[in-house]
């Protein structure tokens, strides 16, 4: 009788050499002799994995455990092939087993936190990495994969990033070669507030791999706030989401930002409502150069949106999309109209609709002193505050204890952040029900703004309504502010509007909020005197 080894042995040098077609045809037949052959099955499943046929691969590595249901090996190509196409949860399920028995093998802790990762349960995730650093400290994957948990996970600050960085530059040490090494620790000094050695780190990782997007990405945001717009801006181009934009399929050529006079060209929102605020102003200025501008934008927004000035020439959302010539997006619009610093269309481009803001001046009218608008959080009811930008209401509770201020709430929706005491409640004018609860978005909003003398808000929509309205806005902005407010400044070449109140250290919100308290008694003292309260940001 015919043994499947006659078979499988030589499948295995096959296999072993790369001849996968040779090793898969061998592997078939002793499989033909003996379907239970446990070794025959998963090393068949191995090859079927290197020929991208993944959903065989996981039927014969399932035979294979099913013989054989403690085959560790046969266990862990299960795990990282179900990690191939996606089926963490089942990829999950076999790891914990594992560990369980295992508890001591570094790869299969290292597999069960890069899992985690990638179900973004990056908590989770860091017990196993940590653990699989300490019994395998010279394993590249494990240091970037537990650097990378640490430094994503939104509750992480100082000691985390700390231990972030370390991880970094055990993997530099390990491979000094490896870009993916030095962009992690340009990751972590961008997240730490670390321009320039950041900057340092993307350039490093690009001299190992000059077409390295995320590297290009991150150095033009370190070059934004260290104050080179016009290269930040360049740089920026490589964000993710222009590559998929140009990858996307679609038949539109990109528009190089040269005139179109007779053409037309697409605009494509991207980033959040925040970003497309910001950017609606550039607009106006693709609308001169080209014969026409359809603007597609998220339809919530397009009432907002729409009262940019125009020369008649731009259209938001058509029922029929027409034909077009180009296509750029909302982010794209400074470098590829060659704007710089000096030249960003920065006067008020957005306004408020004058019925709307005349029904909130009356509503408003019983408010005395200084009438000061606040947003503190800038979560909502599916979306939990971001708390590296929310100021916790401890810190804006003082506020209401200074003479002569009314404090208007500006959220809309209710999250853990905006749920306040009663005796909370009270510092506060809540605007109602009704308040932005039509199908538009911020137009309420936007009026209410109109009629008060100051809006203090976290970096977030509600703060990008008060830039581009031009009502003089207070920003308390985290120690890591946002690329687009560059560093260690108080103005903005963005809203002229806008004064921004930098933290001192990460994560402490009592420097800043101690000194709009004070500038705030000041002007609120200002208008009580029957003076012009300095709400603006100092000259120069």
């Amino acid at each position: 009788m015919t043994q499947p080894q006659i078979f499988l042995i030589p499948a295995i040098q096959a296999h072993q050499t790369d001849r996968l077609d040779e090793a898969q045809r061998l592997y078939r037949k002793a499989l033909m002799i003996d379907p239970a052959q446990s070794d025959g099955l998963q090393l068949l499943g191995l090859v079927e994995k290197r020929f991208n046929r993944t959903g065989a691969a996981v039927a014969l590595m399932r035979r294979s455990l099913r013989l054989v249901p403690d085959f560790t090996t046969v266990r862990q190509n299960l795990c990282r092939t179900l990690q191939g196409t996606g089926d963490h949860n089942g990829a999950l399920a076999l790891l914990r087993q594992l560990v369980a028995e295992l508890p001591g093998d570094a790869e299969t802790l290292y597999q069960l936190g890069s899992t985690l990762l990638r179900q973004e349960r990056r908590r989770e995730a860091a017990v196993p990495l940590r653990r699989a650093a300490r019994l395998r400290p010279d394993h590249l994957e494990t240091r970037i994969a537990l650097s990378e948990v640490l430094l994503l996970e939104p509750t992480s600050q100082g000691a985390e990033f700390e231990e972030s960085l370390r991880n970094a530059r055990a993997a530099i040490m390990l491979s000094p070669g490896n870009p993916a090494a030095h962009l992690q620790i340009a990751l972590v000094l961008e997240e730490m507030a670390r321009a320039a050695e950041s900057l340092a780190a993307c350039r490093r990782a690009l001299r190992l791999e000059p077409g390295m997007t995320d590297a290009r990405h991150i150095a033009g945001i370190n070059r934004l706030r260290l104050g080179d717009f016009v290269g930040g801006m360049a740089d920026m181009e490589a964000r993710k989401n222009n590559v998929w934009f140009h990858a996307d399929g679609s038949p539109i050529p990109v528009w190089d930002g040269r005139p179109l006079p007779d053409d037309r060209v697409v605009l494509a929102a991207e980033g959040g409502w925040g970003d497309m605020i910001h950017f609606i102003r550039y607009v106006t200025q693709v609308a001169r150069i080209c014969g026409e501008v359809v603007v597609v934008c998220p339809p919530r927004l397009q009432r907002l949106l729409s009262t940019v000035p125009t020369p008649g020439n731009i259209r938001f959302n058509p029922e029929r999309m027409p034909p077009l010539r180009a296509r750029a997006m909302f982010l794209s619009l400074p470098h590829l109209l060659g704007s710089t610093a000096d030249t960003v269309p920065n006067r008020p481009y957005l306004s408020a609709d004058p019925e709307r803001v005349r029904l909130w001046t009356d509503r408003l009218a019983g408010l005395g002193g200084l009438r000061v608008g606040l947003c503190w959080s800038n979560g909502d009811a599916t979306r939990a505050a971001d708390p590296k930008r929310s100021v916790p209401f401890e810190f804006v509770r003082p506020l209401a204890a200074i003479p002569g201020v009314s404090l208007v709430d500006l959220h809309k929706q209710d999250n853990a952040a905006k749920r306040l005491t009663d005796a909370d409640e009270a510092l506060l004018h809540r605007l109602g029900p009704d308040f932005d609860a039509g199908p538009d978005a911020f137009l309420d909003t936007a009026a209410v703004m109109k009629a008060l003398d100051l809006v203090i808000a976290i970096d977030s929509s509600v703060l990008h309504v008060a830039g581009a309205l031009g009502v003089p806005t207070w920003l308390p902005a985290p120690y890591r502010m946002d690329w687009r407010w560059m560093n260690d400044a108080e103005r903005s070449v963005w809203y002229p509007s806008l004064r921004i109140y930098r933290q001192d250290r990460q994560w402490d919100w009592s420097g800043p909020m101690a000194r709009i308290a004070r500038d705030l008694a000041r002007a609120a003292g200002a208008k009580a005197a029957g003076l012009s309260p300095d709400l603006l940001p100092q000259a120069g």
